[in-house]
């Protein structure tokens, strides 16, 4: 009699705990829509990459950074950067990174002992040197994007931002002047992340969700509640696709900013912490859950066609034409063909 109810109450306990357990997503096989061409190990943690049309350049934090030549994936480290007059300036700690192919500019977010975003050249094929240095509103960097400028006779030849503190700052680049910054933008929530159009700068402001500014004047358009805690977001033509930490992918349709769409959610295994669009594939990186690759082709209903697991740890992940980069933290670069 005892052994009977010790089995019935072992019973109630897996079914209890098995109904409390979250829906993990279906299996899918590594090589289903990727294929692994390359594992390039780096040293530290590759919290960021970015490309150009002839190196991918990785953040490393406490590892420097490193170039990768995208023609035979020659792998250079750096743990310093020269000025053509010689100074020499270290890589401590190497957080954020961005190119605009179009001015062989690199911009890196150095925090050893100041935080600073270096303007590096890269115009030389294999030598990267240092340009101009920007300190201040540059602690606590958590997104930095920038590229060619879009405003018809502007002196400046590069646009973009960075969110910083929880705040978001607009700013403007040339040699002569360095970063200059709009008035900082401080949305409902700390902003975690942001993507510019010609017309609105839209901020991932995590638990108060998406905040969609109006460019011109830098007036808050419309808050925007989403699952989860909105952490990153891309917007491509009229959709944007926010990486919502533990509410997985979001994709709102911003035609009407003042009245956006929740088209759909999909939620995820781990937190997920980045996000990336090209043509009808998305991609969103998920810590310890890996990678998972979305068909888009319907935003109202993702489709699932593979969650990478093999790369381990994802910091990120990027499409590059037809592959797809992934920084994972204990693998190193993986670059994958897409099929």
């Amino acid at each position: 009699m005892p052994n009977r109810f010790l089995i019935l109450t072992l019973i109630v306990i897996v079914t209890v705990i098995g109904g409390c357990a979250k829906r993990n997503t279906a299996y899918q096989p590594d090589d289903e829509w990727l294929s692994l061409d390359k594992q390039i190990p780096v040293v530290g943690d590759p919290l960021d990459l970015c490309f150009d049309d002839d190196y991918i350049f990785v953040a490393q934090d406490q590892g420097g950074m490193s170039s990768i030549r995208r023609s035979d994936y020659q792998h250079k480290w750096y743990t310093f950067i020269k000025a053509i007059d010689g100074s020499v300036f270290n890589l401590v700690k190497i957080r954020r990174i961005d190119t605009v192919n179009q001015h062989k500019r690199l911009f890196i977010n150095e925090i050893g002992d100041t935080d600073r975003i270096y303007s590096i050249d890269t115009s030389e094929a294999d030598t990267l040197h240092f340009v101009s240095l920007t300190i201040g509103s540059t602690v606590g960097i958590t997104d930095m994007d920038f590229r060619a400028a879009t405003t018809a006779g502007s002196i400046y030849t590069i646009e973009g931002g960075y969110c910083q503190a929880g705040k978001m700052i607009v700013t403007n680049y040339n040699d002569d002047f360095g970063l200059v910054n709009d008035p900082a933008i401080i949305p409902p929530g700390s902003a975690s992340g942001f993507c510019l159009s010609n017309n609105y700068i839209y901020i991932a402001a995590q638990q108060r969700g998406l905040a969609i500014y109006n460019r011109s004047n830098q007036q808050l358009v419309k808050e925007f509640a989403i699952p989860g805690s909105a952490l990153k977001v891309s917007v491509v033509g009229n959709l944007a696709f926010i990486a919502s930490r533990q509410g997985g992918l979001s994709i709102v349709n911003v035609a009407d900013p003042v009245n956006p769409i929740l088209l759909s959610s999909f939620p995820t295994s781990n937190f997920t912490t980045t996000v990336n669009v090209a043509g009808n594939k998305a991609a969103i990186s998920a810590g310890s859950g890996g990678v998972y690759l979305f068909d888009i082709t319907n935003p109202a209903q993702p489709v699932l066609l593979q969650r990478l697991t093999s790369c381990g740890y994802a910091n990120s992940a990027k499409f590059m034409g037809n592959k797809l980069l992934v920084a994972g933290r204990d693998q190193g670069i993986l670059i994958y063909s897409i099929k």
